[in-house]
């Protein structure tokens, strides 16, 4: 049996359950486990984005458990829209208590682990749990015309929320459950090798422009993939593709995880997979496998920014200036440089209004940044990114239009062995997607800064030395694995 770990953020909340050392506090959590096996319940009372809940589970899956609710699952809890339809099999089901009951349009269905005190409507549960994955939900379904059985209502429950017969109820379902291993959801598979490719006309800072776009292009349909540009109001035709290529910035908290999240469930292939858009996009997650993986970074700190931390032990630890960041900042914001004591008070006080995590980083100064592009664990190109004008950044945007430094993109066999090596080491932590590994060199070492999803193509830049083999070298990595999901050779 796997080992079974219970995360809460108020310990009292298991006071009407038997004590166990298998029950431990978020703050606990964060600092003595670095490494975790087997299943997590998480049961924090808040799993809105960037909570404590949140981080429970990020965490969670950061350190390799198995925990429930996943990151995805409260993603797609959070993003809730009602009228989502039951398969036709439930609905069934739902008729024959629907006619029990009076002809109620609306069935309130509690469940526990997928599991229901209506016999009649385990298997109902069951879905239901293997879709949103939550402890303990509340669900109203409603009745159409035509028997047609829609969700519009759904709640996670905490335990604080439980009497004493839902805490009898919810301890059985928990004891079951602990010995029971549930199968991960199976996507379709309908591939037909049309490309949508995602993008926003109107956003300032994508990370393709107009003449990478149009690369893109050229080189899909060369080796026969039919490409079309689509924007986030034509999500509803996702499923007229076979693959969905995001150049519009990604954030979890966002309609591009969620177009990715629908096009994944239909069965395309999605870059950035969802996935690696919510690993990627949280600096504690990052900070957390690569930690676990020995890939070097600089000195770092994970603090919840709320608490009385010990501020002249970070100094002392990391030195002075510190850069404090919000794990989920791109293109340097929510990244700050706090010079001295007073400043990074000052910082923690109002980042953490954002996030309950932040980190804590050393400063390192360098000219340029290292950015390697990977994709299916392989180096496709290599650029330096150098520091804006005056500014400690890339970016700098207090400068007007988001100034940035220059670039140049090199021949990979030019950059050195211990950059390449160590982006190469990064990527694989994070998967086998699509990525740009941004390091710096400080003497003998090479240091990651970040793993980036959706890293910037831009015609003039990242393909200066690779020219048009650079986007014939991602397309054809798509149209590979298109092939391979397809089981064509």
């Amino acid at each position: 049996m796997k080992p079974l770990l219970v995360l809460l953020d108020q310990l009292t909340d298991w006071s009407p359950y038997y004590p166990t050392n298998q029950v431990v506090a978020i703050e606990q959590y964060l600092s003595d486990f670095a490494e975790t096996r087997g299943y997590v319940i998480n049961l924090c009372r808040d799993y809105s984005y960037l909570s404590s809940g949140y981080y429970g589970s990020l965490l969670a899956e950061a350190r390799g458990g198995q925990v429930f609710p996943s990151v995805r699952a409260i993603r797609e809890l959070n993003s809730f829209e009602a009228g989502q339809p039951l398969p036709l099999r439930h609905g069934r089901v739902l008729d024959g208590v629907w006619k029990k009951h009076k002809n109620e349009d609306n069935i309130d269905l509690r469940c526990y682990f997928g599991q229901t005190e209506n016999s009649e409507l385990v298997g109902v549960a069951k879905r239901l749990f293997d879709t949103f994955g939550f402890p303990v939900l509340d669900v109203t379904l409603t009745r159409h015309q035509a028997g047609v059985w829609t969700i519009s209502n759904i709640q996670a429950r905490s335990l604080d929320e439980l009497d004493e017969a839902a805490e009898t109820q919810f301890a059985a379902a928990l004891d079951a459950f602990s010995h029971k291993i549930w199968r991960n959801r199976r996507s379709s598979k309908r591939y037909k090798y049309d490309l949508a490719i995602l993008v926003n006309p109107d956003e300032q800072l994508p990370p393709s422009n107009k003449g990478a776009l149009k690369a893109f292009e050229k080189a899909g349909k060369d080796i026969g993939l039919n490409v079309d540009f689509i924007t986030h109001k034509e999500a509803s035709r996702i499923g007229e593709y076979d693959a969905l290529f995001i150049r519009e910035t990604t954030r979890v908290d966002h309609h591009t995880y969620q177009i990715a999240q629908n096009a994944e469930n239909l069965g395309l292939l999605v870059i950035d997979s969802p996935t690696d858009i919510m690993r990627c996009s949280n600096k504690v997650y990052l900070h957390e496998r690569l930690h676990r993986y020995e890939v070097d970074t600089p000195k770092t700190r994970l603090i919840m920014g709320k608490l009385d931390n010990d501020l002249d032990e970070l100094i002392a630890d990391l030195g002075l200036p510190i850069i404090v960041k919000v794990p989920d900042g791109s293109f340097s914001i929510g990244v700050e440089k706090a010079k001295t004591r007073a400043d990074l008070v000052e910082c923690i006080d109002r980042l953490s209004e954002r996030s309950a995590l932040l980190l804590l980083q050393e400063f390192m100064p360098t000219d340029y940044d290292w950015r390697i592009g990977i994709m299916d664990n392989q180096v496709i190109y290599a650029c330096r990114y150098f520091m804006a004008k005056s500014h400690w950044q890339i970016y700098n945007h207090s400068a007007r239009s988001h100034r940035s430094g220059n670039a140049d993109a090199m021949a990979v066999d030019k950059v050195p062995k211990k950059v390449i090596k160590t982006a190469l080491k990064a990527a694989k932590c994070m998967g086998n997607g699509f990525y740009g590994v941004d390091l710096k060199e400080s003497g003998d070492r090479a240091v990651i800064i970040e793993v980036n999803d959706n890293p910037s193509i831009d015609m003039g830049v990242e393909d200066l030395h690779s020219g048009n083999l650079l986007y014939q070298q991602i397309m054809g990595t798509m149209l590979k694995q298109l092939d391979e999901l397809n089981g064509r050779r």
